[in-house]
């Protein structure tokens, strides 16, 4: 059968080198140090919170049960935690949030998005009565392909 592209002509190799995107970004070397990353895991820990959810009923795609999450803190002024859309749920639920120092507060959800997979809870800033913590600004227009990430969160309910 051949190459589909063949059937373009003798400009088919310009074709085929737009087409084609790059897999794995060429390595660099990291610029962050560990002291970096430890001054920047001090600052963001406290504004990551553990999820506990309850469904009481099996609502569109999603059964009745309980379960663990992760979430962090995007502004704490309104006080709204962003997650994934999973564990906001299409229907009824009932949330808390536990913060790294073990405060546990109840929290409400505020929005679904129906196409992409995040979520907000929102909770009362002024529950949080004795950790200080920071927001987690959300910058969409930083993110990109081969940047050096660390992710922080819990597994399965754990710290």
């Amino acid at each position: 059968m051949g190459d589909s592209l063949q059937r373009l002509g003798p400009d088919c190799e310009s074709i085929k080198e737009e087409l084609c995107m790059e897999i794995d970004p060429p390595f660099r070397e990291s610029s962050a140090t560990a002291e970096d990353w430890r001054r920047a895991l001090d600052r963001v820990v406290p504004a990551v919170v553990v999820l506990r959810t309850t469904a009481c009923r099996a609502f569109d795609t999603e059964s009745a049960g309980a379960s663990y999450a992760t979430g962090f803190v995007v502004d704490r002024r309104r006080g709204i935690i962003l997650t994934n859309r999973h564990v906001v749920k299409p229907g009824p639920v009932v949330a808390e949030a536990m913060f790294v120092n073990r405060e546990e507060i109840p929290v409400y959800p505020v929005y679904r998005d129906p196409v992409h997979d995040f979520g907000f809870f929102c909770y009362d800033p002024g529950a949080i009565q004795f950790l200080s913590y920071d927001e987690i600004p959300l910058a969409p227009e930083a993110a990109c392909v081969g940047l050096e990430i660390r992710v922080v969160g819990n597994d399965s309910g754990e710290k």
